[in-house]
């Protein structure tokens, strides 16, 4: 389970760095404007995309990959995959609710912080991916 976990991860963080990167790749990988497309369309992909990465942080809070702590040995995937949790549900709701400018939520400041700054936050998505993938028995990575 705990290596299945590690590459659901991994695979997490790098589709959840596609989408960040779309809008500045997608010219050149119409792949990535296909997978924005879709999140932005269906609502079923952006259920799909939430409960996998609800899953996939708790899984990497309680059973993190060895020879990490026993828990949160994975904290930096963790922390990555929680903000794309996030984002996503930011995305999600973001036409539903009616909030004044007053009333900002912790869900409106973190999804308005990450479509401000997409393209570093897609980046640090992927090299978190990359390192993870790379140095998997790392402490705290």
């Amino acid at each position: 389970m705990i290596a299945q976990t590690y590459f659901l991860s991994i695979l997490y963080l790098l589709l959840g760095a596609s989408l960040l990167l779309a809008d500045f790749w997608g010219m050149r990988f119409p792949l990535l404007l296909s997978l924005r497309y879709a999140f932005r369309v269906h609502k079923l992909v952006r259920r799909a995309f939430i409960l996998s990465g609800l899953g996939i942080c708790l899984a990497l809070g309680f059973f993190p990959y060895p020879p990490g702590p026993a828990l949160l040995g994975d904290f930096v995937p963790l922390l990555n995959c929680f903000c794309l949790l996030v984002y996503y549900l930011y995305q999600s709701l973001r036409g539903m609710d009616k909030h004044t400018e007053s009333e900002q939520t912790v869900l409106d400041t973190t999804g308005l912080y990450m479509e401000r700054n997409k393209r570093n936050v897609g980046y640090l998505t992927l090299a978190v991916a990359v390192l993870h993938f790379l140095a998997p028995q790392l402490v705290l990575l």
